[in-house]
């Protein structure tokens, strides 16, 4: 029988690391590609039916072509898995290699994560930060609820990565996308023979996320039914698969996540008060996007950065009027909308800069509805940073203002008359 095949996918961005020798010595035979396209070309020449280990670092993981290239390979085998790795910690595939064997429609599904950088200095989210730190140490059910874009799916990482199973997968489902005669099989998998179609037993999402965690995101849409078996797999561990008469035990954590008021469905009979009971004992809420005021500048900037790295653009920055525009815009879609604005707007700018007319359209219209506002925010943007780099001058030749001035490129009196005008008499 033919070893396993083990194709690293390592970006040219990406270090190379000790991985192959690790996977060689699980019996492997190594091949390493250097791009999805030279990938795609080394797999046509192993058989179908031979076991296929596919290592992709995670910044081929976040490449557009990456997501196609996954639901291609999806049909294409039963003996294949899609592993994602940081090349900068590679020993978390330790927890890992050995445990994967997932079904060809789930397979982009599992992934072995590195911690979220979560991005905030407000009180309000420090707070919800600190919660999560606190039930990230203790296995327990958690429950994250928040308006559709609030970053429910990146807390439910983060608090994956501060506990016990950092180290094993991390599986995300959402509720909402699969058809509801089909949420049970799933969910818990079926065995051969279970129903038209079943000619093999296919795992589900808990079983994929054996010894680690799976993250049920928009559970408030789940139909009663299903939501009575999910609350005695919570209370028993315990679950049938379709067409099974004997109960399969589990060990995974489960965190959970929607953007309805449970409060209210329960009020409809929408969703069992018993489930919400079990579920609502560890929650987080996370604050629309318009109560963190505070963070968009740190937002921003990372957004910013994040999509000129992704589309190999040199570092933009915005004008003082789109800044304006961006704090004053409410937001709806929170942090997701702002994210995929900021990446649209990267891809379509020329310049240094983006202007507002590297906007959506719906924002160049709201802009325009609100012209003299956003043109009042920024001016004081511009005033602002002004401050900050006389203040900087000053500080730097410790409040010599002839020097200050020098360095500013502006006169003495110039430079007096700004301080008096931004009230810097303690320099």
């Amino acid at each position: 029988m033919a070893k396993p095949l083990a194709l690293i996918i390592n970006s040219t961005d990406s270090p190379l690391t000790g991985i192959s020798k690790f996977v060689e010595a699980r019996d492997c035979s190594v091949h390493i590609s250097r791009s999805i396209e030279e990938a795609e070309r080394v797999l046509m020449a192993f058989p179908i039916e031979q076991q296929k280990f596919i290592f992709a670092d995670l910044a081929v993981c976040q490449d557009t072509s990456w997501h196609s290239f996954a639901q291609r390979l999806g049909g294409s085998s039963s003996s294949l898995a899609l592993i994602c790795y940081d090349p900068h910690h590679p020993q978390a595939l330790y927890g890992l290699f050995g445990h994967v064997s997932l079904p060809p429609s789930d397979s982009n599904n599992l992934h072995t994560i590195k911690a979220p950088t979560m991005i905030g200095d407000t009180p309000q989210f420090h707070e919800v930060l600190n919660l999560a730190n606190r039930y990230g140490m203790h296995d327990i059910t958690v429950l994250i609820t928040g308006e559709t874009g609030t970053g429910k799916e990146v807390m439910a990482q983060y608090i994956h990565c501060r506990g016990p199973r950092a180290d094993r997968p991390f599986v995300g489902c959402n509720m909402t996308a699969i058809p509801e005669t089909l949420v049970e099989s799933e969910l818990f998998g079926y065995v051969r023979g279970a129903f038209t179609g079943a000619d093999r037993n296919k795992k589900g999402f808990i079983e994929a996320a054996e010894g680690g965690t799976l993250f049920l995101d928009e559970i408030g849409d789940l139909a009663p039914a299903i939501q009575l078996k999910l609350l005695r797999f919570l209370e028993t561990r315990q679950y049938y698969r379709v067409g099974e008469s004997m109960p399969k035990a589990s060990d995974v954590r489960i965190i959970a996540a929607t953007n309805k008021e449970l409060e209210e469905a329960i009020q409809g009979n929408g969703f069992r008060k018993d489930l919400y009971f079990r579920l609502n004992s560890a929650r987080i809420i996370l604050p629309p996007l318009r109560e963190r005021r505070e963070d968009m500048i740190l937002l921003i900037a990372n957004f910013v950065y994040q999509a000129c790295n992704q589309f190999q653009k040199q570092l933009k920055k915005l004008t003082s009027s789109t800044k304006a525009l961006f704090l004053d815009y409410p937001w709806p879609g929170n942090i997701r909308e702002l994210k995929s604005v900021i990446e649209s707007a990267v891809m379509v700018s020329d310049g240094d800069y983006i202007t507002i007319s590297d906007l959506p359209m719906n924002l160049q219209h709201y802009a325009t509805g609100r012209r003299e506002e956003i043109g009042t925010k920024a001016i004081r943007n511009i005033e602002e940073g002004e401050r900050n780099v006389i203040e900087e001058a000053l500080r730097q030749t410790n409040g010599n203002k002839a020097k200050a001035a020098e360095a500013l490129g502006i006169s003495t009196r110039t430079l007096y008359r700004k301080l008096e005008k931004f009230a810097l008499a303690s320099f």
